[in-house]
């Protein structure tokens, strides 16, 4: 909330009722409105000079609950750290910021895989040392992979359609089978055949989906998994209070590299602008938050705090999805309508120009993505006459949902005024965004109208046409084509691209994709933002990673400068 007093920013923390959280968010707030602390005694950004060093605890705080702590539900892009530090699985990718990070290396496996058979058969050799955490502390075998990946299809995975290539996964996604013959374990041993080649397959088993799985937890614990994970990466969780914490140790069975902290604990029900207070006056060592407009502002023009400030491209694109399956959105003039009536640079304006307009479903630094800059509005104008064609002569009244993380209510607000002035009546309807996803996703709640946003699992046009927009791939529960957009000229396209080895052949054939669905106004485009976090002096290791947002693994607490007394480094935290 842009220029709102300090008393405002209390509001979510009062309404919920959580002592703990309110009394966290009130003393917050007295911080925010007091003069900032001087310069702390720590090297600014990410490294140290004396390298990284092992032990401490970090503080990361966030508004809202994880999604899930179950590699097989868990999708949420602010639940992703959190997952990717439990949930590790057969590969994983570099450590190293922009387009590096994006080679794959052996994690869980004792190498990359051994593709035979002309590309449709990937063998895996799981690590002897590889070990679940507690309360197992055994051995991982090749059947702890086959049952997690099997599982996928009966809990309904949001990230099951990923691996429908494999072979009985059309059955199992039908519900006429719960086994899947292409997943073979023998021993350490771990054999998956797929139905036809598939150029980023490798990158799909390096999901966190795929991680191996205790039957023995699960099924002891069936609905309440998130509760009792057993831990395959560098942390394990301590304690999961929801509205609380969740408290992250080390994991001492892990077969990798150690995570360098002892202890990350991620405090939740704190608002962003209570977060940034928090980190500037060292109470907390960074949030999982999108860094407030009018605070960014301000840290960017300190000439300290903004060498605090990460802000790195996540391959992400916004968007209102449309339901194309029920009216008014299934005639194409209504969707068309909404892309023309949206002023695209105003909402820019609401990141303090952390974006670019939206004119293309590809973000600008996707390899392959060509900017289109389809529906360059707004015309209002133009959105009446649609409207009109399509039967509306009166405009149409609809509810418009999305979510209270900021700024969410405000870009919301400004979208409602912008699509009013072309006839579209909105009324908003906000929730927490991991709620809302779940709802979002659940066709049979059968949401008309809403705003989403996506960010890469991988840096491939296929994890955004495939995933967001294939017909094939609407499923019942955790459905991520929330348009349920279903072309057939569309969907081949798609599937043609996905079949095609040649580099630039596939390239081409995902550009007309994109101009396609835009004509089609599968989605309404909005912007593609970047991302912005800040991060604590003290706070070493942090980056913004092109395909695991940000690996705790590697987060580090800086040395103190010799030079500064030992009072200036605080007290220990709890």
């Amino acid at each position: 909330m842009k220029g709102a007093g300090c008393t405002s920013r209390l509001r979510v923390a009062i309404r919920r009722g959580r002592a703990a959280c309110l009394s966290c968010a009130l003393l917050a707030a007295t911080l925010s409105c007091a003069a900032p602390r001087a310069t702390p005694p720590y090297p600014p950004g990410p490294t140290s000079p004396g390298g990284p060093t092992r032990g401490g605890k970090a503080i990361f705080v966030r508004e809202e609950d994880p999604d899930y702590l179950d590699p097989a539900l868990s999708y949420g892009t602010y639940t992703g750290p959190l997952s990717e530090a439990i949930f590790h699985t057969l590969l994983d990718y570099t450590d190293a910021p922009g387009i590096a990070g994006y080679k794959l290396i052996p994690d869980l496996a004792e190498s990359l895989p051994d593709v035979r058979e002309g590309g449709t058969l990937y063998c895996f050799k799981v690590r002897k040392d590889a070990r679940f955490g507690s309360p197992l502390h055994r051995h991982i075998t090749a059947a702890d992979f086959k049952y997690a990946i099997e599982r996928l299809f009966k809990v309904s995975s949001p990230g099951v359609t990923f691996y429908g290539n494999i072979v009985g996964g059309e059955r199992a996604l039908a519900g006429q089978d719960s086994v899947l013959p292409g997943v073979i374990a023998r021993g350490d041993s771990l054999y998956i055949r797929i139905r036809k080649p598939d150029p980023v397959f490798v990158h799909i088993l390096s999901m966190t989906f795929t991680s191996p799985m205790a039957r023995e937890i699960v099924d002891k614990y069936p609905n309440a998994t998130s509760q009792h994970t057993v831990a395959t990466g560098p942390f394990e969780v301590a304690e999961f209070v929801p509205r609380r914490h969740v408290l992250l140790v080390r994991n001492r069975d892990y077969c990798g590299v150690p995570a360098f902290l002892d202890t990350f604990e991620m405090r939740l029900g704190v608002t962003a602008l209570n977060g940034v207070a928090m980190i500037r006056k060292g109470l907390v060592d960074g949030g999982i938050f999108e860094v407030p407009a009018s605070e960014y502002v301000r840290l960017r023009k300190d000439p300290f705090w903004k060498q605090q400030l990460g802000v790195a491209d996540p391959l992400l694109t916004e968007y209102l999805y449309m339901n194309c399956q029920r009216p008014p959105f299934d005639d194409v003039r209504v969707r068309q309508a909404v892309c023309w009536a949206l002023d695209r640079r105003a909402l820019v304006k609401v990141y303090s120009g952390k974006a670019v307009p939206a004119g293309e479903l590809l973000p600008p630094g996707m390899p392959g993505a060509v900017k289109l800059g389809r529906y360059d509005g707004p015309d209002p104008a133009r959105s009446r006459e649609l409207l009109r064609q399509a039967g509306y002569p009166n405009g149409l009244d609809i509810k418009l949902y999305g979510w209270t993380t900021e700024p969410g209510p405000r870009e919301l607000s400004i979208i409602q005024k912008q699509l009013e002035e072309a006839g579209i009546r909105v009324k908003l309807d906000l929730g927490e965004a991991g709620p809302y996803s779940v709802v979002a996703s659940d066709t049979s709640r059968h949401l008309e109208f809403g705003i989403y946003s996506w960010s890469a699992d991988y840096p491939n046009p296929s994890n955004f046409f495939d995933v967001l927009l294939n017909g094939k791939r609407i499923t019942a529960r955790h459905n991520n084509n929330l348009s349920r957009f279903d072309d057939p000229a569309v969907n081949a396209l798609i599937e043609r691209a996905l079949v095609t080895l040649d580099d630039s052949q596939r390239t081409a054939i995902w550009q007309e994709v994109d101009r396609k669905v835009m004509d089609k106004a599968a989605v309404a485009m909005t912007i593609h933002y970047l991302d912005s976090r800040l991060y604590a002096p003290r706070l070493g290791g942090w980056y913004r990673h092109i395909t695991r947002i940000l690996k705790l693994d590697k987060l580090y607490i800086k040395s103190l400068s010799p030079a500064a007394p030992v009072a200036a480094a605080g007290k220990e935290r709890s």
